[in-house]
């Protein structure tokens, strides 16, 4: 008779819709395997699909750690793999119960459609450990960066730096709690892992407390000051760009505003069509790039009527080599290539107040990113009430209000995922969606 936690496990995770085991198995003399019927049964049916063999008396403990190579091949309990029944690894990985092998029948009950191997109840129960452990060191790691949070209420209620504030409170806000809630948090990057999110918490604290205290820094100085030990100072160069983008976004600032002196890197907005500074000028042909430095520096204005905001270099390109398109419908496309930098909201920001702009048209990708980055782009520009809005649905349609976009968007992720450039129209799209 199986253990109730094998059955249990194989119940909820082995088997598909109206399936069940047999119970009782076959057990064969000196073998250490049982074999266990899988039925299919329904009102009109009662048939054999598939066998499993796996190990007759599995231990509910773990003792060992099983071998990485097994780790890498079976990461989740719906993997399925081929291994060789012959190979002496394959069958001590049976005898250990880390891997039970399923056999599927076709509906004869006896030719064999195929056979492969699946997370065993051990590796499952060894699985589930280490995420627990992982858990309780996160949740410990959180409680620790609560703490040393919690110390700069002083400082937060004594600077002069607004930015600095907004910090300080989403940190005070937003984060005491546990695993759990940082994995859901949406107030990072959906792709990030949980392990990437906390160092950004580790980041944007160290940041805090070095701008807290020092009038201008240097990138070295935020890692160095923090932990305090050899290596420190590259603890967050792995994520820098990324990093950077992300507090600037939380702080709605730039980086060097608040202190950071030396970013080591110039951030390009690229567009097409005809922007008006006070020491350049750019008109309608090439695709054009300007610079975080410069942006900051500049006025800039536009002599254009409808504002494009894509997601894509590729739509911008598509859209600038169609000749005399953004001449003639006196059209500005910026590309923000990615999530938003503060950068590129500021020279948004810029053209909406200096120029006589009629709509703003977002284009993003239809994925969960896409979806934010809408929203960000949406926020850097709702503020100006005479602008017109407008979306681009994944059926090229516009839609010109943000509730209708997000719902549209939603119900399209319950069920597929598309970029951007799956869905680029044509010129006769373009003037559509300018015109209605």
């Amino acid at each position: 008779m199986l253990d109730p936690l094998i059955i249990t496990y194989i119940n909820k995770s082995i088997l598909k819709k109206d399936e069940h085991i047999d119970l009782q198995g076959n057990v064969y003399p000196d073998s250490p395997f049982v074999d266990v019927s899988i039925i299919r049964r329904t009102e009109r049916t009662y048939r054999v699909v598939g066998v499993l063999t796996l190990m007759a008396d599995e231990p509910d403990y773990i003792e060992e750690s099983p071998d990485e190579e097994l780790m890498r091949k079976i990461s989740t309990v719906r993997k399925k793999i081929n291994l060789d029944d012959n190979d002496p690894i394959t069958l001590r990985w049976l005898e250990k119960g880390w891997i039970m092998k399923e056999i599927r029948f076709k509906k004869d009950q006896k030719t064999v459609t195929s056979i492969q191997y699946r997370m065993g109840y051990r590796l499952h129960k060894y699985r589930e450990i280490q995420l627990r452990n992982k858990m309780d060191i996160i949740d410990q790691e959180l409680r620790n960066w609560n703490q040393s949070a919690a110390t700069l209420e002083y400082a937060y209620e004594h600077t002069s730096k607004k930015e600095l504030q907004t910090l300080v409170s989403i940190m005070n806000e937003r984060y005491g709690q546990g695993f759990e809630d940082i994995r859901d948090s949406s107030l990072f990057p959906s792709k990030w892992s949980i392990e990437k999110r906390l160092k950004f918490l580790h980041f944007v604290l160290a940041f805090v407390q070095l701008a807290l205290n020092k009038t201008n820094f240097d990138w070295k100085e935020i890692g160095a000051s923090y932990y305090k030990e050899i290596g420190g100072s590259k603890e967050f160069d792995l994520f820098k760009d990324e990093f950077i983008t992300h507090l600037e976004n939380w702080a709605q600032c730039s980086a060097d505003s608040l202190g950071l002196t030396s970013l080591g890197k110039i951030t390009p907005l690229y567009f097409a069509g005809q922007i008006v500074g006070q020491f350049s000028t750019y008109q309608y042909g090439p695709v054009h790039a300007l610079t975080d430095i410069a942006i900051d520096e500049e006025e800039y204005s536009t002599g254009a009527t409808t504002l494009w905001l894509v997601e894509n270099r590729s739509i911008l390109t598509r859209i600038a080599a169609e000749k005399g398109f953004l001449m003639e419908t006196n059209s500005l496309v910026l590309c923000v290539d990615g999530h938003l930098r503060t950068s590129h909201r500021l020279c948004i920001q810029q053209l909406l107040k200096n120029s006589s702009l009629d709509q703003v048209i977002v284009w993003s990708d239809y994925d969960p990113d896409g979806l934010q980055i809408s929203r960000e782009l949406y926020l850097a520009v709702a503020q100006y009430d005479r602008i017109r809005l407008k979306w681009i649905t994944h059926s090229l349609e516009t839609v010109t209000s943000w509730e209708q976009y997000e719902a549209n968007m939603l119900a399209l992720l319950n069920h597929q995922k598309m970029e951007q450039e799956q869905m680029l129209g044509g010129v006769n799209d373009w003037k559509k969606w300018i015109s209605h």
